[in-house]
């Protein structure tokens, strides 16, 4: 995992890489999460309360958690993955117990205490019991959890997401609308609030990112760009039309036939398969689906010379990679 000590910049254009790798159209909310996210980490410290930030926008295909899978991977472990919704009352003896229980996740009391530097996730925060919530609220202003021995525990380094479906279509627009994450992060506060969402525990978020409504165009576009991008990245070119109908189906639609497993986010999957096809002398590839693969399909042995040299003059480049003169 990266750490605080190294380059930040480059730290910060990681996370948003990885993070990229997970989720279609969404670089803007991307690019935000990971500069936010890493300056607090950063703190370490300096600080004296956990962060706490909140994920909101369209939730197509479980977005608000593909945002948090890059920071995972590389700067934090994830503490835990609480789900709210459908269980009031209920939630409160799951995540506030002080031992272990019968559930398929620990606590949130008892990882608090065990791994005080995790990332931990309420998903539809919104719908916790009021209580749940009061006391989340605490554990925010004060910066601290009790252990059995009565002794406090600073979580000054830990992490809280909340996520919430409130105003999704009134976020998703917003976040069309202006490029400044400031002024978003208070529109999009104003929208909760008018949807609903309790204000006292908004008082305590640091930030909220918000993902915007993507059309199916854009999303079919963001996909095919990323996709192409994939492709030039190992020195091969995507023929015109080589990108089967039927994957961008599965782009604006995962429930479409045939299922597909993680069609939209194969990347370092695929990135491999490019790669063999490039050393084998491939210049040019086409995609297709085949029942539940996606398959890659050598063209041609070799990039035609019109190609490189169409590439070339785009670029600026003479055909041997020189700068040409205006």
């Amino acid at each position: 995992m990266s750490t605080p000590q190294d380059d930040p910049a480059q730290v910060i254009r990681s996370l948003a890489e990885l993070t990229r790798k997970r989720i279609i159209g969404q670089d803007e909310a991307v690019a935000v999460f990971a500069l936010i996210t890493y300056s607090h980490i950063a703190l370490g410290p300096l600080q004296r309360r956990p962060g706490v930030f909140l994920i909101t926008g369209p939730n197509a295909g479980e977005s608000h958690l593909d945002i948090v899978g890059g920071l995972i991977q590389s700067l934090r472990s994830m503490g835990g993955l609480y789900k709210l919704a459908g269980n009031p009352g209920e939630d409160i003896d799951q995540i506030f117990s002080s031992s272990p229980v019968a559930t398929e996740v620990v606590s949130l009391q008892q990882a608090l205490k065990d791994n005080p530097h995790d990332v931990f996730v309420l998903q539809d925060i919104d719908q916790a019991h009021p209580n749940l919530r009061t006391r989340l609220e605490r554990i925010g202003s004060h910066g601290c959890v009790i252990d059995d021995a009565g002794k406090l525990r600073s979580l000054a380094d830990a992490m809280f997401i909340l996520t919430t479906e409130l105003a999704q279509e009134e976020i998703g627009e917003i976040a069309r609308t202006d490029p400044d994450p400031a002024r978003l992060h208070v529109e999009r506060l104003k929208a909760l609030v008018d949807a609903g969402f309790s204000a006292s525990l908004l008082r305590h978020v640091d930030f909220a990112f918000g993902l915007k409504r993507l059309t199916t165009s854009e999303r079919n576009h963001a996909y095919y760009a990323r996709l192409a991008a994939l492709v030039a990245s190992h020195g091969l070119v995507l023929e015109e039309s080589g990108l089967d109908a039927r994957i961008l189906l599965h782009a604006m639609d995962p429930t479409a036939e045939p299922t597909v497993p993680a069609l939209l986010l194969p990347w370092d999957n695929l990135s491999h398969r490019l790669a063999q096809i490039k050393a084998s002398g491939a210049g040019t590839v086409r995609f297709i689906l085949d029942d539940d693969v996606i398959r890659i399909l050598r063209v041609e042995s070799a990039t035609p010379q019109w190609v490189i040299d169409a590439f070339a003059a785009n670029r600026g480049l003479s055909a041997d990679g020189e700068a040409t003169d205006e």
